[in-house]
């Protein structure tokens, strides 16, 4: 009975199903991760609440429910008595996702070795291969999310969930970086070239080979992390400026 009329609570006289309250902090908590994510709140600014509840035209309790869910996915942090504030940019913050993303995907990447089929294997790579094709550069976006893509799709056939859980909060948190770091390769084809290495050391079920690859790949140098960090800096407050 009581399911019954907690259904029938979420639908009018008229028939028609209002959303529910989980529906809403979800949806919350997706837009205000995209604002985190693309750094629309600028580093260190203090997160106004009650101006972002009307922006959205909801009430405090799924701002604050999803602010909360951020702090615990990384991307924004509390100061006692003071709020929530955005997460800062630093070289060090940069290197450290990087050699973390690297030390997910290597050891994916080993487990690919051992679990993928054949089939599997070559699905990934005709998914890749796909967007080689095509024809969209200067969009550094496209670019950007078809890399994360290939990346995702190489650590699930680990079969280890958690390794795939792990490596996407991880690409949330460096999607700005990935761009930027994208962007400063001499030139895109070196990225493919890289890939194409990659893709043949798993086929080969080369798993040292492959890992370190990878690893190499991915893993930023101090000087380049400093440089990812600055060029995001300058695009975040200079870009606002322009």
């Amino acid at each position: 009975m009581a399911a019954k009329d907690d259904s029938a609570a979420q639908t009018s006289a008229m028939g028609i199903r209002r959303p529910r309250a989980a529906d809403s902090v979800e949806r919350i908590y997706a837009i205000i991760k995209d604002y985190a994510v693309e750094y629309r709140f600028r580093p260190g600014e203090k997160i106004n609440e009650v101006e972002l509840a009307a922006q959205l035209e909801v009430s405090r309790t799924p701002v604050r429910a999803a602010l909360n869910r951020l702090e615990r996915d990384g991307f924004v942090v509390t100061v006692p008595n003071k709020g929530f504030f955005a997460r800062e940019i630093t070289p060090e913050a940069v290197r450290d996702l990087y050699e973390l993303r690297a030390a997910v995907e290597r050891a994916a990447f080993v487990l690919a070795c051992d679990r993928a089929t054949e089939a599997e294997i070559e699905a990934t790579v005709a998914a890749w291969e796909q967007h080689n094709r095509l024809e969209e550069e200067g969009s550094w976006a496209a670019i950007a999310r078809a890399d994360e893509a290939f990346h995702m799709a190489l650590t699930r056939l680990s079969r280890n969930a958690q390794m795939a859980l792990a490596l996407d909060a991880i690409s949330s948190r460096i999607r700005f970086f990935r761009r930027i770091a994208l962007e400063a390769l001499p030139q895109r084809a070196t990225g493919y070239r890289e890939h194409a290495a990659i893709i043949e050391a798993l086929r080969q079920r080369d798993a040292a080979g492959g890992a370190e690859l990878l690893e190499r790949h991915i893993t930023l140098s101090s000087d380049h992390a400093v440089e990812v960090a600055t060029a995001g800096l300058a695009r975040i407050f200079v870009g606002d400026a322009a």
